[in-house]
């Protein structure tokens, strides 16, 4: 017999079985038991959290023969059938590759025809809302006016793109993401049975990263059997599946904490060297940041998706060292930097700069804000240029920058994230009047001129008009033109730094 997945072997079979979904599963047991069936149900919820399984779970119970408190039999005809693939009354459609009208009509036309083998007809549409406009207008009478012998069950995880003609003529169930014991407890059921030793850490490793999907954790477990029959350790599931050690990261950001630039630099090598993704090295950095801010704010019963047992010594040693606002903002500053990543090519360039902000962020307050001990008339500061009196401190001015400019992003994300990518190659320069200046590099000539098209420049307006209450001119210029040089830039550049917060006039 062909090998078969592991998700598939213990794909459950009975309402009872199903992990994780028990308020659904009360509901649709009771209907069948009571026979008060309705013609249309809607599954929605993320991947592999058991919207398929159920489903033909469903179509089970209402064809089976010796059907028991709502449950199928597993045992008659019509139940090994359908385990098998071979039922004629229950069809899967998956709705990625049928998503026309022309599929969609067959199948209103095949709908009117009677059951062949069972009592009712199941439709299973997956990933229902791939199908085009045309499509669900199609399906939409059928819905409205269904054959008593027929049953549709449409699974989607998006549901926010599904009509809400077709939301109005169906029950709705979401499905919700599994907890970290049901996917550890599943786990560990399914290793021990098939003889698969295995660390509880590596196990409790795959359990975090499956994002709450069952099917992704017995993925994950399945690969790594391939690879390694024996005896599963956790350095095992970080090498095959191209995961950061929870550990680097934690020793990485305590090397940020301290402001060991050449650590940090050494450390971002290595990774890149061993052959660590980017991407990944960035998100599973946002995942800690994520954990030690959760951890920060509620301690102990944070429940940490990134962090083990290894690195929660780190992660409390860090909580009391740093402020949960920095934390967020580090965040942000690696999740942007995460997306740059997507349309760069100067991936350790952009990885270096975002540590060595953060450990700019991160270092002791004369350095992150610039203040120093006050001093009297005359007294040469650290710049070794006299104090002003009224003189706004350079470090604050980058600081409220930084804060404008992040907002300005996000907020621009927010509405069109083609725009952000486009947008946060440039620079915030700063304000003169009622204008605000946005500087590229000569480089970045297609970016620029992107983002001065009316439907680029519409969205930056409105994010504008948010943030300040009031209507700004926004100019986008390359860093070399004379608009960016004159005298009045330049003295600004002279006595503030180029890290300009605000130009007058």
């Amino acid at each position: 017999m062909a090998y078969l997945a592991l998700y598939r072997v213990w794909r459950p079979q009975k309402f009872q079985e199903v992990v994780g979904q028990e308020q659904t599963v009360t509901a649709l047991r009771n209907s069948v038991r009571e026979n008060r069936l309705t013609h249309a149900y809607l599954f929605s919820g993320p991947r592999g959290t058991g919207k398929t399984s159920l489903a033909k779970i469903l179509a089970k119970a209402v064809n089976c023969e010796n059907q028991q408190d709502g449950e199928p039999c597993n045992i008659c005809s019509s139940c090994q059938d359908i385990n098998n693939g071979n039922f004629m009354d229950v069809i899967e459609i998956d709705a990625a590759s049928n998503r026309g009208i022309d599929e969609i009509r067959d199948l209103r036309e095949k709908v009117r025809i009677l059951p062949a083998q069972g009592k009712k007809k199941v439709y299973i549409i997956d990933e229902v809302h791939m199908l085009t406009t045309e499509a669900f207008n199609a399906l939409l009478k059928t819905l409205e006016e269904p054959p008593e012998s027929v049953v549709f069950v449409l699974a989607t995880t998006e549901l926010h793109k599904i009509p809400s003609t077709i939301l109005s003529r169906c029950q709705k169930y979401n499905f919700r993401r599994l907890t970290l014991p049901q996917i550890n407890t599943r786990l560990k059921d399914v290793a021990k049975s098939n003889g698969i030793k295995f660390d509880d850490e590596a196990l409790a490793l795959i359990a975090r990263r499956a994002n709450g999907g069952m099917r992704d954790a017995l993925g994950m477990l399945d690969q790594l059997y391939s690879y390694k029959d024996s005896h599963i350790t956790r350095e095992d599931v970080l090498e095959v599946l191209g995961l950061v050690d929870d550990l680097f990261v934690a020793r990485l950001l305590d090397a940020v904490i301290e402001q060991d630039c050449a650590a940090i630099v050494d450390m971002l090598g290595t990774a890149l060297n061993q052959g660590k993704e980017a991407g990944q090295l960035a998100r599973e950095t946002a995942l800690y940041l994520r954990d030690l801010l959760l951890y920060t704010v509620v301690g102990e019963q944070a429940e940490l998706v990134m962090a083990g047992e290894q690195s929660r010594t780190y992660l409390k040693k860090q909580s009391r060292k740093m402020d949960k606002n920095n934390i967020l903002r580090a965040l942000r500053m690696i999740m942007d930097t995460g997306e740059k990543l997507r349309f760069s090519e100067s991936h350790k360039f952009l990885l270096e700069l975002v540590y060595l902000e953060m450990a700019a962020l991160f270092g002791p307050p004369e350095t992150n804000t610039g203040n120093t001990v006050p001093a009297s008339p005359g007294h040469k500061t650290q710049r070794g240029k006299s104090e002003k009196p009224g003189k706004v401190d350079r470090a604050d001015r980058n600081d409220a920058r930084e804060v404008l400019w992040n907002r300005l992003l996000a907020g621009v994300k927010e509405k069109k994230i083609p725009t952000h990518a486009l947008l946060s190659q440039g620079k915030l320069l700063g304000t003169k009047g009622d204008t605000m200046f946005i500087g590229f590099r000569k480089g970045y000539k297609f970016h620029k001129e992107r983002m001065e098209e009316k439907g680029n420049r519409e969205i930056v307006d409105a994010v504008i008009k948010e943030i300040f209450s009031k209507e700004l001119d926004v100019q986008f210029i390359f860093f070399e033109d004379k608009q960016y040089n004159d005298m009045v830039v330049k003295k600004a550049i002279e006595y503030f730094g180029e890290d300009i917060i605000d130009i007058k006039d």
